[in-house]
């Protein structure tokens, strides 16, 4: 719902909307990408209210877990470049739960618990440091 619209001198418009918030997910980087990184997105919590129907636009898919255990970093690192995720390193996942939004359509089974093979063979790579986005 469009609340308000200004323009200003500086050849910018302001928009206030009221929008829910599961509405919101996925439109940072849909906005970020449409206008080259120049829009400037605020959201604020207004309050609770009732379910009010299905949302259409964009269409983001889910991560999901195809399995059970501790999630560990090192596929977190892995499926951090997939979509941004829900979930940290060390937490308990189940099978069919969604632990990340991911940056394509579709839903995609992801596997959060596996982990790296230990063998004995020296790579380039032994001292690569892991890191998820937060």
């Amino acid at each position: 719902l469009l609340l308000e619209m200004s323009d200003s001198s500086d050849g910018k418009t302001r928009m206030v909307f009221e929008i829910p918030t599961r509405g919101l997910l996925g439109f940072q980087n849909e906005i970020a990408t449409l206008t080259r990184g120049t829009a400037v997105v605020n959201h604020l919590f207004l309050e609770n209210r009732p379910y009010a129907g299905v949302i259409g636009g964009i269409d983001k898919g889910k991560l999901v877990s195809n399995d059970m255990g501790k999630s560990n970093l090192f596929s977190l690192a892995n499926l951090a470049k997939r979509g941004v995720l829900f979930i940290e390193a060390g937490e308990e996942v189940y099978q069919g739960m969604v632990i990340g939004e991911s940056s394509r359509p579709g839903d995609l089974d992801v596997n959060p618990v596996i982990a790296k093979e230990t063998n004995n063979m020296r790579t380039v790579n032994k001292e690569e440091k892991l890191y998820v986005p937060p």
